[in-house]
């Protein structure tokens, strides 16, 4: 007797988000002038852009459900930041979804990130390698993992709380954003002169512990104290720069090009060696 493969219906589509990206790189690749047509191109085709977060945003999150997709081609991205988490407070929709334009995730991850940011009503990362794929876009990731029911054919995901991470992808709910930009210390200002558009100051380059954070650590920071620290997705495969990698559910990164890995390994070991020279407390004391 012959056992056929079981079959499962696909996911229906999920409600739809709001979606943000920030495209100034290839604006200033094409110019001014031309790039108005060439986005209403791009998006037109997104499977075949060359922006890996237009293939993610308007290609695979596509597969999952629908969105309101706004792109912006400023350089200030802090302020761009702002703008849109004021257009995403300004919709009716209750997640923000968004992707830097060196930044590829499938429509699995994304379904999943999706998932976990309505389950937990906060901030959801998917952490990736930086450029020199010496270290991932995190400061401390802490145990132990939790894994959400998702009530999807049984599916779990599992997520570890960071204190600081990079937003290259993230999904950020509504209730967690509105907290943040209605607190007391937030400041609001108008997109334009013209516009009547309001957005809270929530990402803001800083200084912490005598080291410079960008905006993203900020937003991080700000989460953190607000006792709604973001999490980062585990077993989510995420390329950036051309690598790609994930943290497993044991919180381990995994790369999955070979030499990308020894570099990371290398970095690691380093890392470590350093560490092992510095002196104890006892020792500088």
């Amino acid at each position: 007797m012959t056992t056929q493969p079981t079959s499962y219906p696909a996911p229906a589509p999920l409600e739809a988000v709001f979606a943000t990206t920030f495209l100034y790189a290839a604006c200033k690749v094409v110019g001014n002038d031309a790039w108005p047509d060439y986005l209403k191109n791009d998006l037109a085709h997104p499977a075949d852009s060359v922006w890996p977060a237009v293939r993610t945003l308007a290609y695979e999150l596509s597969s999952v459900c629908d969105a309101e997709l706004v792109t912006d081609a400023s350089t200030y991205i802090d302020r761009a930041r702002c703008v849109m988490a004021g257009r995403f407070l300004a919709s009716s929709l209750d997640v923000w979804i968004t992707c830097d334009d060196d930044v590829y995730a499938d429509a699995e991850v994304l379904r999943t990130l999706i998932r976990v940011c309505r389950a937990t009503r906060g901030g959801v990362a998917v952490p990736y390698m930086n450029r020199d794929g010496r270290s991932m876009t995190f400061r401390r990731v802490k145990g132990p993992t939790e894994w959400l029911e998702l009530g999807e054919a049984m599916r779990r995901a599992p997520v570890r709380v960071v204190d600081r991470v990079g937003f290259g992808l993230v999904a950020l709910h509504r209730e967690l954003v509105e907290a943040l930009a209605f607190a007391p210390s937030t400041k609001w200002f108008r997109e334009s002169e013209r516009s009547r558009l309001r957005c809270p100051h929530l990402f803001v380059n800083g200084v912490e512990d005598e080291t410079f954070i960008g905006e993203d650590y900020s937003f991080s920071k700000l989460a953190e104290e607000a006792c709604r620290p973001l999490r980062v997705l585990l077993e989510a495969p995420a390329e950036h720069a051309g690598i790609l990698a994930m943290l497993d559910h044991e919180g381990h990164i995994r790369v999955a090009d070979p030499e990308r890995a020894a570099v990371l390994d290398t970095a690691l070991r380093e890392a470590e060696t350093a560490l092992a020279g510095q002196p104890t407390e006892r020792e500088g004391a």
